[in-house]
This record gives structure tokens, sequence and C-alpha cells, in this order.
């Protein structure tokens, strides 16, 4: 999880901050851990989420902990898709994961009014969590197979009951 984890930060500063549709740069750390969730449960989305935000935390000037806040948020949303479906359908993963990027990134401004100066002035929130949840669903289905191997989970078999 950790070299993935690291991996999608550095993709995240360096090509994907150029990446800017309607002004706003796509969140892939933000998808990963919200992807997270679908395969682990909302538990282990939660945990990731936590562990991948304290790493880019520690990279960046903001807060420790508030991206952390954030990112597990979305891993949560996202993990309960398993409260839904034993096992969901692709579109109802993406549903999910979609839900869980915006849910993570609508908490980020909310986190920043508590803990610094930023915050609520001057934020197109609308636009950015639109975006943001639509980026997330459109890379769900290449993120959650990701996910579940940095998990190391097992896709859910069904057994023939004996008789």
């Amino acid at each position: 999880m950790l070299p993935v984890g690291l991996m999608f930060i550095a993709l995240q500063r360096t090509a994907f901050g150029d990446i800017r549709p309607w002004g706003v740069s796509f969140q892939i750390v933000l998808a990963l851990c919200a992807a997270s969730g679908v395969p682990g449960g909302a538990e282990r989305g939660a945990w990731m989420g936590f562990v991948m935000g304290l790493m880019f935390d520690l990279g960046s000037a903001a807060p420790l902990g508030q991206h952390a806040l954030a990112y597990g948020l979305a891993g949560f949303t996202a993990g309960l898709v398993n409260v839904v479906a034993v096992d969901p359908h692709w579109w109802l993963s993406m549903i999910f994961v979609a839900l869980g990027g915006g849910v993570g990134e609508f908490a980020i401004p909310v986190i920043q009014t508590f803990v610094s100066n930023g915050g609520w002035q001057g934020q197109r929130l609308g636009r950015t969590v639109a975006v943001i949840a639509i980026s997330c669903g459109l890379l769900a289905p290449l993120l959650i197979p990701l996910s579940r191997w940095c998990l190391a989970i097992r896709k859910k078999t069904w057994k023939v009951p004996a008789q």
C-alpha cells in the first residue's frame, strides 16, 4: 500500500497537477482512497484513506491530518456500498466511488475552516465537487482492482452449500 501511495502522490503533484478540466485538478489520491472502500468495506477504506492522507499531508504545507480526515471519510463513504450489496455491480461501485470522492472533496474546505485561515472563502465548491466526483467515478474501474491488490483482498466467491 505504501509504495503505491507514494507513486500516486508523486503523480498527483506532477502529471495530474497540470490537468485542469474546468479549472479543477484531478485528485487521483482521493480517487484511490475512495476506490479502496469498495472491496475493503468502510473500515478498511477509512484506514487506507487516513494513511494516504497522512502521507499527502507530510509532503505539503497543509496542517497534519487535514487530508487524512477527508480521505478517510471518502474511503468510509465508498465502503458503504457493501451495506447495499454483497458483491456490487460495476456501475454501483462507480456511483459509490464518485459519492466518496465528492464527500472527501467537500470535507476539505470544512476541515480548513476549523484548522486554518482557509476554508469557504473564494471556493468554487459546487463545480469542484462535481468535477472531482465525476472523475473519481470514471477512474473507479481502474482503481478498484488496484486497491483490492494493495489491501490483499481476494474477490468474493460463492460456494454451493453441501447437501
